[in-house]
């Protein structure tokens, strides 16, 4: 039998939507925070969630307080985040299904081999961002709303210093990975967590110079959003419920860069 062209194409159309449609429904939709991506974490829990479960993981791999705001407005059914004080007001607006504090690492401080601000002498984080700015020394921000963002925002509030008074201080608004490479370049310090740092580090020029303090701890949630029980919400509750198992707890605490020990459970 022949068809013509144009009957050919809306064949052809029909046909990829049904199959969109078949594999949409065994997927999962999720936002992910740039660092579980960075530090090559997240390759590994879909490597093995979509090998347990059979179901595709999509990840939209932004920050923080982009993935919540997906969430918020169902592009995306559960977050993986690290910000506790935004989650904090996300749980407290939207009451998602699950919520939960699942893992741990922490932040470093990272620049220069030269170290022209003496980080390596501080006795604190606070301290640390207070010789970063009184030595007017280059610094760059993520300025992304990230976890790592905010936690570098409470940093200078902490150092009670205005870090865009420091003529240095560079908001460059990219994601963690390609933010180390830039400090790298322009011999620079930032806020790194320390499993993309490690993941990078034979890349890098640039070196942990300071860390340890409680203040500097990382910690990982996920949420799974409230909604009709629809096959994707299904799908995203299987995810979730994946990701606070036994399985998944093995993984993050198997997980290691170079033989480091990078992740901690909670729980």
């Amino acid at each position: 039998m022949h068809y013509s062209s144009g009957v050919r194409r809306r064949l052809f159309v029909t046909l990829f939507l049904l199959v969109a449609c078949s594999h949409g429904n065994r997927s999962v939709t999720i936002a992910t925070t740039t660092s579980v991506d960075g530090s090559g974490l997240l390759q590994l829990i879909r490597t093995n969630f979509e090998r347990e479960s059979g179901l595709r993981l999509n990840a939209f791999v932004v920050g923080s307080g982009a993935a919540l705001r997906l969430a918020a407005t169902g592009k995306a059914e559960a977050t993986i985040t690290h910000d506790p004080e935004a989650e904090r007001a996300f749980v407290a607006k939207y009451k998602p299904e699950i919520y939960r504090q699942f893992m741990w690492n922490d932040f470093v401080i990272v620049g220069p081999k030269s170290d022209p601000a003496h980080v390596r002498e501080a006795v604190s984080a606070a301290d640390a961002f207070s010789r970063i700015y009184a030595s007017r020394s280059k610094f760059l921000s993520r300025n992304d709303e990230s976890g790592t963002n905010m936690k570098e925002l409470a940093l200078w509030r902490a150092a009670h210093v205005v870090p865009r008074a420091n003529p240095n201080y560079v908001p460059i608004g990219q994601p963690m990975a390609h933010l180390l490479g830039s400090a790298d370049k322009l011999d620079a310090y930032t806020l790194s967590d320390r499993a993309t740092f490690d993941n990078l580090a034979p890349t890098l020029r640039i070196e942990v110079l300071f860390a340890g303090d409680p203040v500097l701890r990382n910690i990982y949630a996920v949420a799974l959003m409230r909604g009709p029980e629809t096959e994707a919400h299904r799908n995203a509750r299987t995810f979730v419920q994946w990701l606070l198992s036994p399985a998944a707890k093995q993984i993050v605490d198997s997980f290691r860069i170079r033989g480091h020990v990078e992740l901690h459970w909670i729980g």
